[in-house]
């Protein structure tokens, strides 16, 4: 069944859709139906008020979402060294049992390129969709205890491996640079000060403990698309002058809630850019271990994402009237071999519905997001456009440049 995502685009079809869910007078925080402790649903993704807009890679135009120097990037990437010879080996798929050792003199490259051959190889595998997780109104709204407890957030080491994974470890090829950047979700004392604490009574399903298996279940080959990424868009980067913000596996959680702490859902990410004394997230990154179209809900769960880090990291807001200040926001994603960029679009009236619970006003606004791709990452060509445009976006964001 065809997900929401591709039949909402313009905002008659999420009125017809609303109309349809009851939801079209109702936001997130008046919502009373979760049907799921885990999986965005219908009522809720169209509480988030998103649009979006699909476009193929060859439409994309770095300059015309304000994304400058993309044409300067590729010359600077042609410029390091080892950069030719990866570029010629990107398309040559070399089957695992006879990967090792790497034949190709490619520097800095090595690893990123034993990880692309990895996930092409890679068998497709379900769709978790692990990142998030709605909390039950019936949880939401149990009891009424003013007692603050504050937990660690951090996922389990998967339990179950794949025969994918079994190849990596007996290559002896975990403890590499990428183990630096592989660091653990935040504790509370990392989390933003608008991100509510959690009640105990009020938010029953967090506790001082590991994540609950069934709310965020063990991942396998997800892994591995997760460092192949996050390992690409660092290599491109961290060689570069002018270069300052960092590519990281760090994944955040990003809270939803009320201000008296009750939490409506939790969205994390695969990983983000930020700088180095500074906790904010300048991009975001999802990875899945399969195609894109064998999971049409990843849209549901990236506009959550998307929604999640809003709320969180608002950004400061200016003096203009909300509906003309315009916002924009980049979330990085990979489905198995297929690169994406999604920018996201809204106003500062589209912030004050996600962050106020006692607006009296109806909203108008709505979050646009724009995807671009696939950028395959056996094509030589693909890799070379979307590694400039991922170093054109890093030193931007990096210098505090915004993309609108």
């Amino acid at each position: 069944m065809a997900s929401l995502t591709s039949k909402i685009m313009s905002p008659r079809d999420w009125n017809e859709y609303a109309k349809r869910h009851n939801v079209k007078s109702s936001n997130i925080y008046q919502l009373q139906r979760y049907d799921s402790a885990s999986k965005i649903e219908d009522p809720q993704y169209l509480t988030l008020r998103a649009l979006w807009k699909i476009e193929r890679r060859t439409q994309f135009e770095p300059h015309q979402w304000d994304i400058h120097g993309a044409a300067k990037a590729r010359q600077m990437l042609e410029d390091l060294p080892h950069w030719k010879n990866y570029i010629q080996a990107v398309s040559k798929k070399v089957p695992v049992d006879e990967i090792l050792p790497i034949p190709y003199d490619l520097g800095d490259f090595k690893l990123v390129w034993y990880y692309q051959q990895l996930i092409w190889w890679a068998k497709s595998t379900p769709d978790l969709e692990d990142n998030l997780n709605f909390t039950p109104i019936s949880k939401r709204t149990r009891g009424q205890s003013n007692m603050l407890d504050r937990r660690n957030i951090f996922m389990e080491t998967p339990s179950k491996v794949s025969s994918l994974t079994k190849k990596f470890r007996e290559a002896h090829l975990e403890e590499t640079v990428y183990d630096n950047q592989m660091e653990t979700a935040s504790t509370d004392e990392e989390l933003e000060p608008d991100t509510p604490a959690d009640n105990l009574e009020k938010d029953p399903d967090f506790r001082n403990r590991q994540v609950d298996k069934e709310e965020f279940p063990p991942v396998s080959d997800e892994n591995v698309v997760n460092t192949g990424l996050i390992g690409f868009a660092s290599v491109v980067t961290f060689s570069i002058k002018g270069v300052k913000a960092h590519w990281s596996q760090k994944r955040k959680g990003y809270k939803v809630g009320e201000n008296n702490g009750t939490k409506l859902y939790e969205a994390r990410t695969d990983g983000h850019l930020s700088l180095p004394n500074d906790s904010n997230s300048k991009a975001i990154v999802e990875v899945k271990p399969t195609m894109r179209g064998e999971s049409p809900r990843v849209r549901m769960q990236e506009t959550a994402q998307m929604a999640a880090w809003i709320h969180v990291e608002r950004g400061t807001i200016g003096g203009k009237k909300p509906e003309e200040e315009r916002f924009r926001r980049l979330l990085l994603s990979q489905d198995r071999h297929e690169i994406y960029i999604i920018l996201a679009d809204y106003d500062a009236d589209y912030v004050d519905y996600l962050t106020n619970p006692n607006r009296d006003s109806a909203c108008q606004s709505f979050l646009t997001m724009n995807e671009f791709g696939p950028w395959d990452i056996s094509d030589a060509g693909a890799v070379e456009e979307i590694a400039s445009i991922i170093l054109a976006v890093t030193l931007q964001l990096g210098n505090g440049e915004p993309l609108i």
